[in-house]
């Protein structure tokens, strides 16, 4: 008998979620050498050059850009509302599910939908604001020369720190989702057909398996 499984992921959410999976590593790979030359400079292999880099890296978000608003729009006012603001509940529930995960507690927080951790750190944390904060400060050392010399610096810093900040989000992520085996069966989910097992939804989502069992 086939396991119970409802469906989690739509197409088009998957597909959004690959494009980044595939973005954010361009954006990392392609700025390193910017970032620090004497330790990436190696990347630079002729006929590769720094600039084609940098036009990757341009490419790469605007393209980025694109998903953003496509994002926007899927989940306001189009096809799929997910409830991605932070609530009060969400952040008590991702202190205590760390403190869960780390062994510091016995009680793990009943959630819903999403996981608030990740949807603090990952959600909020990467892909919106690091990213608006990596954006605008991207386009001001884009263009220097519409800028004062101090914004340009500061954005300099900013774009630096930010790229660092994204880099350790994204281990986390890629940690929680692939090599803890608790949450596999989202990992099989993702890059399938969106569908994940009840029972893992009952065990780790008991508010949104709840709310499936009302929708019967």
């Amino acid at each position: 008998m086939s396991e119970e499984k409802v469906l989690r992921w739509a197409l088009a959410e998957r597909i959004e979620h690959l494009l980044i999976m595939v973005l954010i590593p361009t954006f990392i790979i392609t700025g390193l050498p910017t970032f620090d030359m004497q330790l990436f400079g190696w990347m630079i292999v002729p006929p590769i050059t720094i600039d084609l880099f940098r036009v990757i890296h341009r490419i790469a978000a605007g393209l980025y850009i694109a998903v953003a608003i496509f994002h926007v729009f899927y989940h306001t006012i189009a096809l799929r509302s997910t409830k991605m603001g932070v609530s009060f509940k969400d952040i008590k529930d991702s202190i205590g599910l760390m403190k869960y995960y780390a062994g510091l507690s016995n009680e793990k927080p009943k959630i819903g939908f999403h996981n608030p951790t990740e949807k603090i750190i990952v959600y909020w944390g990467m892909a919106v604001w690091f990213m608006l904060f990596m954006g605008i400060s991207g386009i001001i050392l884009m263009y220097p020369g519409y800028f004062p010399s101090w914004v340009h610096e500061w954005a300099l810093v900013i774009h630096d720190l930010f790229f660092l900040l994204t880099v350790f989000v994204l281990l986390f992520h890629f940690y929680m989702s692939t090599l803890y085996k608790e949450h596999r069966p989202l990992l099989d989910g993702m890059f399938t057909d969106g569908m994940v097992p009840v029972e893992y939804i009952k065990e780790h989502h008991s508010l949104w398996y709840e709310e499936l069992k009302r929708k019967k």
